[in-house]
């Protein structure tokens, strides 16, 4: 389930700008065009679909909707399901994301081994420990998965985070006990071994990784992922790990870098630089979404903040190439890489460019160790309406689209209460 990053693409690939003036086009306020009669569906969702998991039957999508909600949902957040099937998309509000509430979902949503279970990532800077009634506090939310139906079953609580010796919080962030950080979960991966699931967690404001068992919530595993005494400095955004469950690798979006971690041992293993400035306060590459192709030798880092996917080798940790994400003569950087899939035979990579309204297409063929310091450029792009915020690729290949509703654009980047 965690191999691919979700996907919401038009499945047309279409070389940028290219002219068709025999009127089977429609030009779009992006410098894009959308061929007519378009494929697939169109179809509106809840507001901000941050997220997309994949049944392990591949007959649903789930959407995790993390905005400030529609009319139809009462300004709540929701988790949406797309039957692959029938094409048919059902919504399932939350009543505790609610306009007023003290909590959020963020970035993390995954199905358990056995397809029964949705797990979803929740924040609160407000009520962190959820001592408040009706707060849930940090944490993942669980709904059972019944036919595609959704339903709240029990909450996970990710409680604040100890700090190492000689750190301390953001003055801002000061909301839990001395010596304890906000954890504000962001994204995540399941684990599963013999049938047993597990939960790795980036905790986005305590610089740290956790591994849960996801029937009990205990806490098997820390990693301890901070660059500077200051809490939060490096940002975990969102984790993958490799197939047996043994290795894994987070993005910290503030450090310009990925970690390495050795989850037998419960250890960082590498650090590896991803352009990371010289200078320590200018701004960095802001390291998102992860990958890893299918024989696990390369993984896929979006650098949101670069322009580029930086394809690292999982054997020496070094960048084998760069994938630039810009459109043809952009004479301006800001396409905003922050989504990743794959094809099934990993020779195309599909990269979500949110601030170019597109989605990029790269053949990754020829990407290999012995050429290292390649860069590579998109062979086509996929138009898109609005902002191509999440990807997942589906075995069955079936086409949608699926866009927010405009005049309910979420005020600020995430939900109520984000960071």
């Amino acid at each position: 389930m965690s191999s691919w990053p979700c996907l919401l693409s038009l499945p047309l690939i279409l070389s940028a700008q290219d002219p068709h003036p025999d009127g089977t086009s429609i030009p779009l306020p992006t410098s894009k065009s959308l061929t007519v009669p378009a494929p697939g569906r169109i179809a509106s969702t809840n507001s901000f679909p941050a997220t997309i998991a994949l049944s392990p039957d591949a007959h649903y999508v789930a959407l995790l909707n993390n905005g400030y909600g529609t009319q139809e949902t009462l300004a709540t957040q929701s988790i949406a399901v797309l039957d692959l099937k029938t094409n048919h998309l059902s919504d399932y509000p939350d009543n505790r994301f609610g306009d007023e509430s003290h909590q959020s979902y963020f970035l993390g949503l995954v199905f358990s081994s056995d397809g029964k279970h949705l797990y979803a990532s929740v924040g609160s800077i407000t009520d962190p420990a959820g001592q408040k009634p009706g707060d849930t506090g940090d944490g993942i939310a669980v709904y059972t998965f019944t036919e595609g139906k959704v339903a709240p079953d029990r909450f996970i609580p990710i409680e604040p985070q100890s700090l190492a010796a000689g750190k301390k919080v953001a003055i801002a962030l000061q909301k839990t006990p001395a010596g304890t950080a906000i954890a504000y979960p962001a994204g995540l991966t399941l684990i599963s071994a013999g049938g047993h699931d597990k939960l790795l967690v980036a905790n986005n404001l305590s610089d740290n990784v956790v591994l849960l068992d996801a029937a009990t919530g205990k806490v098997l595993r820390r990693f301890d992922l901070s660059t500077n005494d200051l809490i939060p400095s490096s940002f975990p955004y969102t984790v993958v790990a490799t197939r047996d469950g043994r290795r894994a690798w987070c993005s910290l979006w503030n450090a310009s870098r990925i970690a390495e971690l050795d989850l037998s041992t419960g250890k960082v293993v590498r650090w590896t630089k991803l352009k990371e400035p010289d200078d320590p306060i200018a701004p960095g590459s802001h390291p998102t979404a992860l990958l890893l192709s299918p024989d696990e030798k390369l993984l896929y880092v979006a650098l949101s903040n670069a322009d580029a996917v930086a394809a690292v080798s999982t054997d020496s940790a070094e960048i084998i190439a760069l994938l630039n994400t810009t459109v043809r003569n952009q004479e301006y950087a800001g396409t905003y890489p922050s989504a990743l899939a794959q094809s099934a035979d990993g020779k195309q990579l599909f990269v979500a460019d949110a601030s170019a309204n597109a989605v990029a297409v790269f053949d990754t063929t020829n990407l290999n160790a012995k050429n290292p310091g390649n860069t590579l450029h998109a062979i086509g792009f996929h138009p898109h309406r609005l902002v191509p915020q999440c990807r997942r690729r589906s075995r069955q290949r079936s086409p949608h689209c699926h866009r927010q509703r405009p005049k309910h654009r979420p005020k600020q980047r995430y939900g109520q209460d984000s960071p």
